[in-house]
């Protein structure tokens, strides 16, 4: 009878995790299709938002100049010639002997300029318009997504021309990789250095990179509108929203800038002569200028993190606010990063940067504009719900101050770099005394605290 007993207990305990199994599974499967349904690629999902907002137009633009990039492109390759004996050559030969070579050339050129600009405001839109909720997180990573394809894309384009400018650009973008193996997990396995000879097609720039490079450049483009083209195709939805005729605006746009400012061509790329600075296209110049404030090993790092936080940061907005003020770190985050964008670019461009002078003026920056964001978020939750003043003085200890101390700790770490094993265990020793003292009030005595008081209100 007990042997029973126990072996009906182990079969109703087994029923049970399966069970409790099959609702999590069940609901997970609902949250990822939730989710998915809700995927804007071009705002196809705000049409009617679109005829009286114009910022709900961009995802038709993006569309619109990646279309006209394509034709341009299309036409382009028919002409250009991916060698690198002769790659220059037939960009001059577009650009002066071709009729309306020039102006094809510069539509290619401002059209995927004009991808890259409304793909930029689109995110931000996103984030500032709060587009992301209800059950729609993925449309961040996918408008991300899009703005990184044509960033990558511009950038093996812009080794096509062969000329000075492109050929040194790539050669410091190529090096990024190779920082990687001075991560101690990652280092054994070289997969910095294999990521730079698979880019380079070799440990140098030649002709397999030019190859690889026309390739890639082909590839970020066509991968991208065979998935987008099913997409459409299966949910039956217009890609483009908006009438033809104020289309037309934009479209004479890019016309008349390719027009009045034809594209560079600068001189025939030159292995022996460095140009100062080495400047990329207009989109990777803050990041070049970025290289040059931190460890290359951490700038790499960072280049990651960065995308790796825009996706994961809606996720982290649980509430169901939308208004841009009461969202103050979203707020302070987006015009932080927008300013740095600015005056990086600005910086490189004049060829300013002092690597004692301009650090800590960019940390202070930073670190009070985040700070004002955190400060200003606690505000607005003890307005809407005041607490007593010692569990609210705990509040500001834990959840600002602390967090505010390790961001302030850990930035000179980003910009020099733990470089010793000493080094990375004081760091991170340091972090973890106001990391356990937030937990600790978080986990532990805030909820013994706060709970009697709620139960005798209840009550």
């Amino acid at each position: 009878m007990i042997l029973k007993a126990e072996a009906l207990l182990k079969e109703s305990m087994i029923d049970k995790i399966k069970e409790i199994g099959k609702q999590q599974f069940e609901t997970g499967k609902k949250w990822v299709l939730d989710h998915i349904n809700n995927i804007d690629i071009f705002d196809e999902h705000y049409v009617d938002k679109a005829k009286t907002n114009p910022w709900y137009t961009l995802g038709s633009l993006v569309w619109l100049f990646w279309m006209i990039t394509i034709v341009s492109g299309c036409i382009l390759m028919a002409i250009y010639i991916p060698s690198i004996s002769e790659a220059y050559d037939s960009i001059v030969k577009i650009q002066f002997v071709i009729p309306f070579g020039a102006i094809i050339r510069g539509v290619h050129k401002y059209g995927a300029d004009a991808v890259i600009i409304a793909a930029t405001i689109r995110l931000y839109r996103i984030f500032i318009a709060c587009d992301y909720k209800p059950n729609r997180e993925f449309n961040v990573a996918i408008a991300l997504l899009t703005l990184l394809l044509g960033m990558y894309s511009g950038l093996t384009g812009y080794l096509l021309i062969w000329n000075q400018r492109a050929f040194w650009a790539t050669k410091v973008f190529a090096t990024f990789p190779t920082y990687v193996e001075s991560f101690y997990l990652l280092g054994p396995t070289h997969i910095g250095i294999n990521t730079s000879q698979i880019l380079l097609g070799g440990s140098s720039i030649g002709q397999a990179t030019m190859t690889r490079f026309y390739a890639f450049h082909t590839a970020f483009t066509l991968i991208p509108l065979i998935i987008v083209e099913l997409y459409f195709y299966r949910k039956g939805l217009k890609r483009f929203n908006i009438p033809w005729k104020v289309a037309l605006i934009p479209i004479f746009m890019v016309f008349i800038t390719a027009i009045v400012l034809p594209a560079q061509i600068g001189h025939r790329a030159d292995p022996s002569v460095t140009p100062l600075p080495i400047l990329s296209d207009w989109y990777f110049l803050a990041l070049y200028q970025f290289l040059k404030y931190m460890e290359p090993v951490w700038a790499t790092a960072l280049t990651v993190l960065i995308p790796v936080t825009v996706v994961i940061l809606p996720f982290l907005d649980l509430g169901p606010e939308t208004r841009l003020l009461k969202r103050p770190i979203f707020l302070m985050v987006t015009i932080m990063g927008f300013i740095q964008f600015l005056v990086f670019s600005g910086l490189i461009i004049m060829n300013i940067a002092n690597i004692h002078r301009d650090p800590p003026i960019w940390r202070a920056g930073t670190w009070i504009l985040i700070a004002i964001g955190v400060i200003w978020q606690y505000i607005n939750q003890k307005v809407e719900k005041p607490e007593k003043l010692p569990i609210a003085i705990m509040d500001f200890i834990a959840y600002v101050v602390c967090p505010l101390f390790v961001l302030y700790w850990s930035f000179p770490t980003l910009l020099n770099g733990w470089i010793t094993l000493k080094q990375q265990l004081e760091g991170v020793g340091v972090c973890m005394i106001p990391a356990v003292i937030a937990y600790t009030w978080h986990l532990l005595i805030r909820k013994k605290l706060v709970k009697p008081q709620e139960t005798v209100v209840a009550s």
